[in-house]
């Protein structure tokens, strides 16, 4: 049976280190993948997320359970990246192989698909990294508009703005390779 966030975060805070070693493998991938995006090095990466469970660990008690567990590290996370590394390290955010299948049955149609795949991955590229940050979120890691705002500690509607401009920016780019 699968014990809820909440309920690890309490048994941790009365002093069980095995239930924080449940959070940190519940939600490592995550926040791996948020290093990997600022820092663009596996080992790099890695040590951020260390950096981020040590400080989630040392914070726990300011963890009000209101929200998702997900959304608070995320924004432990975030907040470190962004104070500490943004500036030597710009935001990309990169599609998984694996999100865009391979449909394609001929080499010529399979050619095109990459290319297609590469002008949206360059289109992200370029967004502001706001809008980059939660486009990421929602359509990557499938956060729901509540769980980003809190974060980032934005209200809600700004996230939906930044989504909604983030997606106009996207079509507008994204138009004009296929007018070529």
């Amino acid at each position: 049976m699968d014990v809820d966030d909440n309920e690890l975060v309490r048994k941790v805070l009365e002093g069980d280190l095995a239930a924080y070693r449940t959070i940190v493998e519940r939600h490592q991938g995550r926040i791996f993948y948020l290093g990997l995006k600022f820092l663009h090095s596996d080992e790099d990466a890695e040590d951020f997320a260390q950096e981020v469970f040590l400080r989630a660990f040392e914070r726990l008690g300011s963890y009000r359970g209101s929200g998702s567990l997900a959304a608070w590290l995320y924004r432990v996370a975030f907040n470190l990246a962004v104070n500490r590394y943004r500036g030597a390290h710009p935001l990309t955010v990169e599609l998984a192989e694996e999100s865009l299948p391979d449909t394609t049955p001929h080499a010529e149609e399979r050619l095109l698909s990459l290319e297609s795949d590469e002008r949206v991955r360059e289109a992200l590229e370029e967004l502001p990294d706001r809008y980059a940050i939660v486009v990421k979120m929602h359509f990557f890691d499938e956060l729901s508009y509540p769980e980003i705002a809190e974060a980032l500690d934005l209200p809600v509607n700004t996230v939906k703005s930044h989504v909604f401009r983030a997606k106009a920016i996207l079509r507008s780019r994204l138009e004009r390779y296929l007018e070529e």
